[in-house]
């Protein structure tokens, strides 16, 4: 007999894969936060922006750099790798459930395990952005969408409410979430003509609106400055290419490599694919919301000549394995399900052992440091110290690129605001008040510049506001022992009122 409780009712035991699963988990949370010396570019950079707590940024919608800044005042440089994965296991979670909708209980946890073999629920997830906070958004959005199609009727206002509060989140985590929210509402529309006549859309557009809204008063003031840093990034140049769609589905079929060689390896052949238990309406509705963002971004890309970046299909296939299974009958998956396993567990490992050597041993082949060398904790402490001997007052203001300013903010305590490029247009939270209350420390990678980095809100202030200094600090590399040390240069502009004797 198996273990009883107190109460006499039989103890439920994990599975095997549950336990597996959770050691991934663990492994992806602690190992990089303790092999890497500093954090990657987008997570300083949204926690320089979180610290802020504005209502969007010059670049993106705010969620991701909340949550980012959130949980590293929890958890330190573990919360934002816990981040990337808690992402994914929400987004696994919503899989999970469309796929027994879809495909039956049977081969639901299989859908959904199994997109861990597609590259950017792996990888990428070491650097919580943008694109990963979009995930669980884009997984819980079809989930409601396809049980207002052909769930029950009388939950439909529930889901027609989660929806509204999804798409929300989505649009707040990134605009590109907009591209889903279209195919979905085309789908609608075409299951049911007559859907804008009933509450339920507007319900949604009501619950997301208000999410929306105060981002939207910020984009109005703050004169839609991500448009412009969107604008510039798909800005192809003066010779379009108009093939940019091809090469974008090219790096979306190589992230899909790993899955398909375990599907090949394991006997799931394309020849033997054939529609199983699922019937025509929610056939061509899987087939549009697995494929249609996709492919609605590579023509608009081509169309336009715009240039498309490969991260951009982060959140798009998180049916992708759901459509793989579901051409594959029930019965015929059971006997395939051990291998399956066994080859996805195999894929977890080999990635994970390359991400041990990546951040723990890499740098021994690298002939100069990069960004995940940097003496993070090193920065930030001789930052204080600096500061201190100038000044009364706490450091409370870091200025200079997102990623020198952003480390050594990240490593003052308490954390610093950071006046990216030492413009205020870019932190509007610093304002020239505060800096002449505040003061605040310049920073910048010897070299870089030609001098220092302009900064005119600091060197034109009226006379007296701040007493300057100026200096190098010459720090070690943590890795690369032996080679020539980080030179960072630094300038201080410390307030009357906080000025030692």
């Amino acid at each position: 007999m198996g273990a009883l409780t107190a109460a006499g009712r039989p103890i439920r035991r994990w599975p095997l894969w549950a336990w597996a699963l959770a050691a991934y988990v663990l492994a992806w949370t602690l190992l990089p936060a303790l092999l890497a010396p500093s954090l990657q570019l987008d997570v300083v950079e949204g926690i320089a922006w979180g610290q802020a707590w504005q209502w969007g940024y010059y670049k993106h919608p705010p969620l991701p750099a909340w949550l980012l800044f959130a949980a590293f005042q929890l958890l330190g440089r573990f919360g934002p790798y816990l981040l990337g994965q808690l992402a994914v296991l929400l987004t696994l979670f919503y899989v999970h459930r469309l796929a027994r909708a879809l495909l039956g209980p049977e081969r639901a946890a299989l859908a959904a395990l199994l997109l861990y073999a597609v590259y950017y629920y792996t990888w990428p997830t070491l650097e919580f952005n943008h694109n990963v906070a979009q995930l669980p958004a884009w997984a819980a959005l079809a989930w409601h969408a396809h049980q207002l199609m052909f769930g029950a009727p009388e939950r439909a206002r529930r889901h027609w409410l989660w929806l509204g509060v999804w798409a929300g989140l989505g649009l707040l985590a990134k605009y590109s979430t907009a591209v889903l929210l279209l195919c979905l509402a085309a789908g609608l529309l075409w299951h049911e003509p007559r859907a804008l006549r009933r509450p339920g859309p507007w319900l949604a557009l009501t619950v997301a609106g208000l999410i929306l809204a105060p981002h939207a008063l910020w984009l109005v003031q703050h004169g839609g400055l991500p448009f412009e840093y969107f604008a510039a990034r798909a800005d192809g140049g003066p010779h379009r290419d108009h093939a940019s769609g091809l090469e974008f589905l090219l790096m979306q079929l190589l992230a899909h490599v790993p899955l398909l060689v375990i599907a090949l390896a394991c006997g799931l052949l394309p020849w033997r694919w054939r529609w199983q238990q699922v019937e025509p309406a929610q056939r061509r509705w899987l087939l549009g919301v697995a494929l249609a963002p996709a492919l609605l971004v590579a023509a608009g890309g081509s169309l336009l000549g715009a240039r498309l970046h490969p991260m951009w299909g982060t959140p798009m296939w998180n049916l992708s394995a759901v459509l793989l299974l579901a051409g594959f009958a029930p019965e015929w998956l059971a006997r395939k399900r051990v291998a399956l396993g066994r080859a996805l567990a195999l894929w977890l490992a080999a990635i994970t052992l390359a991400m041990l050597w990546y951040l723990g041993w890499s740098w021994q082949g690298r002939a100069q440091p990069a960004r995940m060398d940097w003496p993070a904790q090193a920065l930030g402490d001789q930052a204080q110290r600096q500061w201190q001997q100038l000044a009364s007052c706490p450091l409370r203001v870091v200025a200079g690129s997102i990623w020198e300013a952003g480390l050594v903010a990240e490593g003052v305590r308490p954390m610093a605001a950071v006046l990216v490029d030492v413009n205020p247009v870019y932190s509007p939270s610093i304002t020239p008040e505060r800096l002449r209350r505040e003061g605040a420390l310049l920073v910048w990678h010897v070299g870089d510049y030609d001098g220092a980095p302009a900064a005119p809100v600091l060197d034109q202030a009226p006379p007296g506001s701040w007493r300057v200094s100026q200096g190098e600090w010459s720090i070690a590399w943590p890795r690369h022992v032996g080679g020539e040390p980080l030179h960072i240069a630094w300038r201080a502009y410390v307030p009357p009122a906080c000025q030692r004797p």
